[in-house]
């Protein structure tokens, strides 16, 4: 039987495996591939690079608000959170055909992979737990 406290830890857990997933991409990129790669890897971005897409970005900027926005609304056992929260990862894969190439190092997988497996057992916890019954639409 799953506990609030524990629940809530679980969402803890979200937040921080993504703020590590971003800080990773965004300072330490190709922090394991060969540096000739990693080099090579930054050139071909550099020619991409104008071709990023506005609406894109505004989009993507969208949904990541609604993401922490939906973990709040778990956080305080909202229902509307449950909704957005599966509403904003469906997105969010689906952004992953906006990109061209994308080269991830074995941290990525790994941090991928704890993530992808967070967010599912949040979604299975929320539906299918006996904390079910604690979520309420507010109105």
């Amino acid at each position: 039987m799953m506990k609030k406290n524990t629940f809530k830890k679980l969402i803890w857990a979200n937040v921080i495996i993504f703020l590590i997933f971003t800080v990773k991409l965004i300072f330490y990129p190709y922090a394991l591939a060969p540096e000739d790669l990693g080099k090579a890897i930054l050139l071909y971005e550099e020619l991409l690079l104008p071709s990023v897409d506005n609406f894109v970005v505004i989009l993507l900027l969208l949904t990541l608000i609604a993401f922490f926005v939906s973990l709040y609304l778990l956080y305080k056992f909202n229902d509307y959170g449950r909704q957005l929260f599966i509403v904003t990862n469906i997105i969010m894969l689906i952004f992953v055909f906006s990109d061209g190439y994308v080269v991830f190092d074995s941290i990525d997988y790994f941090l991928d992979s704890i993530s992808t497996a967070l967010i599912g057992f949040t979604i299975a916890i929320s539906y299918f737990s006996s904390l079910s019954k604690e979520f309420k639409k507010k109105k």
